[in-house]
């Protein structure tokens, strides 16, 4: 991958169109949106190109999906949270995480 201050993210749509277009080449990106596309029950994420290097590494990646899931918000929400709802929110966490890992392995 790029260095860090070469990664870059753009999302790309037009006003009377239904279709996003996101092209990145940050890695947390790509590692976001691919969690996205693999997703089961997944009908709007697609990997529409990959673009590689000359040595065929991976610097970036095209994906699509409809205009409808991007969003744009207005502030940044802080919450202070005491020790026992970090506790709390851990657990639930944990859980979370448990509940998909026993799902995947499943299906």
């Amino acid at each position: 991958m790029r260095p860090l201050d070469e990664q870059e993210t753009s999302v790309n749509f037009s006003r009377d169109g239904e279709t996003a277009t996101i092209y990145t080449s940050d890695s947390t990106v790509i590692t976001k949106l691919d969690k996205l596309v693999k997703r089961k029950k997944n009908t709007y994420w697609k990997v529409r190109e990959e673009h590689r290097d000359r040595e065929g590494k991976l610097v970036g990646k095209t994906y699509e999906t409809s205009k409808r899931l991007i969003s744009f918000r207005g502030d940044i929400k802080t919450r202070e949270m005491t020790d026992e709802e970090k506790a709390a929110a851990t657990e639930r966490i944990k859980q979370a995480r448990e509940r998909r890992k026993q799902e995947n392995d499943i299906h």
